[in-house]
């Protein structure tokens, strides 16, 4: 029998056991961080061209599914992309961040980008700074957190995430509604939307009514049509690829505005004075090539990253603010929050919500390790139960003696000495035969050790 008083297992990782590399990672609190990485970029003068080349804005479902599947096929394990306006980032499990990157490289084909790379507790961390709003340009903004939902969303529906990796984001959105409490933030809801809105009032400066034209009619597009209505203005115009469907999507706006493809306008002569672009390409609409079709100087809200108009697209006499200006006005509004004082505040609370995820992943660990060492015990007594050399009133007893000894071991939180277990096991006091007993604790012990991999010495 493979007993003795000095050895010792630990098996409360079962990482080492799980065929399972996803599920493996969550195995216990320790082991679920550990086995996640992130790598991310924010917008700014640096990174414009990698984020521009990464970003899945204004890709389809098809094209987004593919570059998940691939990247999912290349590293092993799943990957989440998340894409905004500001910033790509990517969050593995299962993976290094070196090798998440690579093969963002060979699916996407962007060598070289300076990504930001974090692990374990860095990636919980990261995330809910960036989805509270403490790493926006607009400190406290909102937006990043529905779109953050609406992505893991995405994941879930197209079987990209497990709903066991899922735990993490789901503690990510928890901890986003406490900081964002904490903070004061959730009196606020300042966004590029809020920007612009403010920059409308400013433009339309009292009841001056504009020709207005809305590039766009999804979610950020239907908030430009819904703002230009409160400013009181009459004439508002949306670009669409499927006029129908658009008009069916929001109806009660629908019914103050004119919807139309890009060629309906121009066959119409329609004019603009302001032009607010929230389209989703990856590239330019409007190029040299192909500029903007205008029939006199005109004002540029972009919203669209990319965006929408290449150098050339415009004529010199327009103006454009484009995601930089956004940028800029957003830095200048981040002074009213005493900014750097902020940020120090936001650490703080985001340090005390840690406290309350590493107890909800020891609740894990715990939980995942009792059901696994279970589970493991029923297979064991099927097996026992089949036993031709059993006696019948020995078999009645063997599923509830494994769940018994089951619970031994999760008592011991999976670290004993083997020769305890196996007291435990020929000690009991069930009318069982002394031979079945030493058969019992001996492929108890087997599993025990192959469960474990390799025993310890120990005292």
């Amino acid at each position: 029998m493979l007993k003795g008083p000095n050895v010792r297992v630990n098996i409360s990782d079962i990482t080492s056991f799980t065929t399972d590399k996803t599920a493996s990672s969550h195995a216990n609190g320790e082991s679920l961080m550990d086995g996640i990485c992130m790598v991310s970029m924010k917008l700014d003068s640096d990174t414009k061209e990698s984020v521009e080349a990464l970003t899945s804005e204004g890709m389809s479902d098809f094209e987004k599914n593919e570059l998940v599947s691939k990247l999912r096929g290349f590293t092993g394990g799943e990957v989440f992309e998340f894409s905004t306006c500001n910033r790509v980032l990517y969050v593995g499990f299962g993976v290094k961040a070196e090798e998440l990157i690579l093969a963002i490289e060979e699916v996407i084909g962007v060598f070289a980008a300076p990504f930001r790379k974090s692990d374990g507790m860095a990636v919980w961390r990261d995330l809910v700074r960036i989805c509270s709003g403490l790493d926006s340009f607009i400190v406290g903004e909102l937006q990043v957190m529905g779109q953050f939902r609406d992505a893991v969303s995405w994941h879930k529906q197209n079987n990209h995430i497990s709903s066991v990796n899922c735990a993490l984001f789901d503690h990510v959105i928890a901890a986003n509604r406490i900081v964002r409490k904490e903070m004061g933030f959730d009196k606020t809801a300042e966004s590029m939307l809020n920007l612009g809105t403010n920059a409308m009032a400013e433009m339309i400066d009292g009841n001056k009514q504009l020709n207005n034209l809305v590039l766009g009619f999804g979610e950020m597009g239907s908030k430009a049509v819904e703002s230009l209505i409160q400013q009181n203005q009459k004439s508002i115009t949306v670009i669409s690829r499927d006029p129908e469907i658009s008009s069916s999507r929001y109806p009660y706006l629908s019914e103050r505005c004119d919807i139309m493809t890009l060629e309906q306008w121009v066959e119409s002569a329609g004019e603009a004075d302001l032009v607010i672009s929230t389209l989703r390409n990856k590239k330019p609409t409007f190029t040299l090539n192909n500029p903007f079709p205008r029939n006199k100087s005109i004002t540029v809200m972009d919203f669209s990253w990319p965006s929408s108009f290449a150098p050339g697209s415009l004529h010199p006499e327009d103006t454009i603010y484009d995601m930089e200006h956004w940028i800029r006005r957003s830095r200048k509004l981040g002074i009213d929050w005493n900014y750097d004082e902020t940020l120090e505040k936001g650490e703080e609370v985001i340090a005390s919500v840690e406290d309350n995820f590493q107890m909800a992943l020891k609740n894990l660990s715990q939980a995942n390790f009792r059901s696994f060492v279970y589970a493991k015990m029923d297979e064991k007594s099927q097996i026992w139960e089949s036993s031709s050399s059993i006696l019948s009133s020995e078999r009645a007893q063997i599923k509830a003696f494994c769940r018994e000894i089951a619970g031994w071991i999760c008592q011991t939180n999976g670290e004993f000495n083997l020769s305890d277990l196996n007291d435990f096991v020929t000690g009991t006091t069930r009318n069982l035969s002394d031979d079945l007993l030493n058969k019992l604790a001996n492929d108890v012990n087997e599993t025990i050790l192959s469960m474990e991999g390799t025993p310890s010495e120990g005292a």
